[in-house]
């Protein structure tokens, strides 16, 4: 169940002639939902930053979505289950709020690359599913999503943020090694990034965090879920 999260408000004047506008909302919530994508330092990194900071690709995938007869446009119908049941886990609500089927359609606009990322990180947490349990993360008990959940979230991570790109090693000589193997934690972040930023730019999440055309919130939170996966 959502623990609903006390946020700390840093606006309530009333507006005068009319509410915040949606696209408004958003613009205020990037440099919270920022925060929230990869870390403070790779955050601008992750794809939903550029959507969030030019939502005009987001509100015309959010409208486009809402109809009767959808179906994948990049997703297999492997992939997109698979999407339903992890943003459910990390992000209850996500399925009201139609979070798999906006990143769907995100994606058929996003770099070959980051179109790879995602699959590939998909596809890592179905196989990790699989190899803990034999089972398909869609048949996952809730504590078994739990612990599948909670080792991504905790696992190391083959691409920490680095706070200067010309950081030394211990020793003063040397440059730090460079990033390693993309790890489990890393395919986690980069959906979790997609998720929590669909999730709380639509009108749901808006919503959740208190939004009444009057007043924001300066972040929103991390992730629900009863154990973190933070």
């Amino acid at each position: 169940m959502r623990e609903r999260m006390e946020l700390p408000i840093i606006s309530n004047e009333p507006v005068l002639t009319r509410g915040l506008t949606r696209r408004e909302m958003l613009h205020r919530l990037l440099a919270g939902l920022g925060a929230a994508l990869a870390g403070p330092v790779a955050a601008t990194a992750h794809p939903m930053y550029k959507h969030l900071a030019d939502p005009v690709t987001l509100d015309a995938a959010g409208a486009k979505v809402a109809g009767e007869g959808w179906s994948p446009e990049f997703l297999d119908s492997h992939q997109n289950e698979t999407l339903i049941t992890v943003a459910e886990a990390i992000v209850p609500g996500s399925g009201k709020a139609q979070v798999n089927r906006i990143i769907d359609l995100l994606l058929t606009v996003e770099t070959a690359e980051n179109q790879r990322k995602f699959t590939t990180a998909l596809e890592a947490l179905a196989a990790d599913s699989k190899k803990r349990f034999a089972q398909p993360m869609a048949r996952l008990t809730a504590p078994q999503m739990n612990e599948l959940l909670s080792a991504c979230s905790t696992a190391n991570s083959g691409h920490p943020p680095k706070e200067d790109d010309s950081a030394l090693s211990e020793g003063g000589n040397e440059k730090l090694p460079a990033n390693g193997p993309t790890t489990l934690r890393d395919h986690f972040d980069n959906l979790k990034g997609w998720l929590v930023a669909t999730y709380y730019s639509s009108e749901a999440g808006m919503r959740e965090l208190g939004w009444t055309d009057e007043f924001y919130f300066e972040s929103p939170p991390e992730c629900s879920h009863p154990n973190g996966h933070n």
